[in-house]
């Protein structure tokens, strides 16, 4: 996007393959990190569309709304399901993640690509 605009990809709460003793590190990390991050514009939680959110996903949510972080949720894998399981789960994740902001994707079609892309323009204009 341009030269002040940095990605981070933080170490995943549900299904990283790393030993359980290493992952429970991660959680004081990644909190600090994000309540910490005053130049933080967006958190996207990316969560994958075939599978309806986890007590992992809703607690994350949670914890964002709660530290005032402004978040989108994305779900994954929108390729891998049909047109009307896609709108199930972005009702389900609504409902779960107690949201509104919920983009579709799939890096293997590019289906919302430019939704997000624009999403995280919108935020870094803020």
């Amino acid at each position: 996007m341009n030269d002040n605009v940095y990605f981070v990809d933080l170490p995943g709460y549900g299904y990283a393959k790393v030993a359980k003793n290493i992952r429970d590190t991660w959680g004081d990390m990644i909190e600090g990190y994000l309540r910490d991050r005053k130049q933080l514009k967006l958190a996207l939680m990316l969560v994958d569309s075939r599978i309806a959110p986890t007590e992992s996903d809703a607690t994350m949510k949670r914890w964002l709304d709660y530290y005032g972080i402004t978040s989108a949720i994305v779900l994954t894998k929108a390729d891998k399901i049909s047109r009307n399981q896609l709108t199930t789960a972005l009702r389900t994740t609504a409902e779960t993640l107690n949201t509104k902001e919920i983009l579709a994707f799939s890096a293997i079609t590019g289906f919302g690509k430019d939704k997000v892309l624009n999403r995280i323009r919108e935020a870094i204009q803020c």
